[in-house]
């Protein structure tokens, strides 16, 4: 008889609904999706919740049977206190971190992981700034800090290619997974970010799809004014079709995280988005 294959699974974030995560959770069981990633609660990021309100959120996901499968946590989103980012989402964290304060909100992040129950944290690679003053994630000593406490606090920290960040593009991306992926650093792969800088191709995604331990899929279209039109997965321009079959064969059990972006209808489109995604993966996603 055949080994029966680990299965890839749905995951939904609760904060596309809102601040107040109930209605997500609901909206998980309803579309049968029994895994969750946590960015922020309440209009309060993750890593700068108290840990009462972690275990609220943690009764709250058990109560439902559901699960965390991963803390989209902000860290490495950020550049020291003298540089200037420009506009940059990090779900009401700060950007600008003097070096010093970084430890302690990598150990924030992963004892919340730890209240959570999620086995995966998100990590980005640096703001780019005036180049002066970028850092850059290559040679970083904090990495390997975090590496340890993460392995220590059985955690795994994924790095997720963001085009505000210094490791976007798929050589850099590659070089940091090579030089840390023994420490156990992983890929959160975007496909949408793979695709807005020219790269979601196959021979992009054969490279990167060893070191892939979970994927966020939201689409888009072009604007009018030459910017991005967020909608649904698989109806805008990022190309899934291509993109799935390929990260199924080499990864079989990828968790699939569901964004959307889209505002004035997010349940709509995590709902559309969780539909295309059990046609659209082969063998259907759990």
């Amino acid at each position: 008889m055949d080994a029966i294959r680990p299965a890839p699974v749905l995951v939904l974030n609760p904060d596309e609904l809102g601040p107040d995560p109930v209605p997500g959770m609901d909206l998980a069981v309803k579309l049968g999706i029994g895994h969750l990633e946590i960015r922020s609660a309440e209009g309060t990021n993750v890593v700068m919740l108290p840990a009462d309100w972690l275990r609220c959120l943690r009764a709250l996901a058990d109560e439902r049977g559901l699960t965390v499968a991963a803390l989209a946590s902000p860290l490495w989103k950020w550049c020291r206190p003298q540089a200037r980012p420009g506009r940059v989402d990090t779900f009401g964290f700060p950007t600008q971190v003097p070096p010093e304060d970084r430890l302690g909100w990598i150990e924030q992040a992963i004892e919340a992981a730890r209240i959570l129950g999620a086995p995966i944290v998100r990590v980005f690679s640096h703001l780019r700034v005036e180049p002066e003053l970028t850092e850059q994630l290559l040679d970083d000593l904090l990495l390997a800090k975090a590496l340890d406490r993460a392995n220590t606090a059985g955690v795994r920290l994924l790095l997720e290619n963001e085009p505000v960040c210094t490791v976007a593009h798929a050589e850099p991306l590659l070089k940091v997974l090579d030089r840390y992926h023994r420490q156990g650093l992983g890929l959160w792969l975007d496909v949408a970010n793979l695709h807005e800088v020219g790269q979601a191709t196959g021979d992009t995604i054969r490279a990167l799809a060893p070191y892939v331990g979970y994927v966020h899929v939201k689409d888009y279209r072009p604007a009018d004014d030459g910017g991005r039109a967020f909608c649904p997965a698989g109806e805008g321009v990022v190309p899934y079709g291509q993109v799935l079959p390929l990260l199924h064969a080499a990864r079989t059990a990828l968790p699939y995280a569901l964004e959307t972006h889209v505002r004035d209808t997010p349940a709509d489109a995590l709902t559309a988005g969780a539909a295309f995604l059990r046609s659209a993966v082969p063998g259907g996603v759990a």
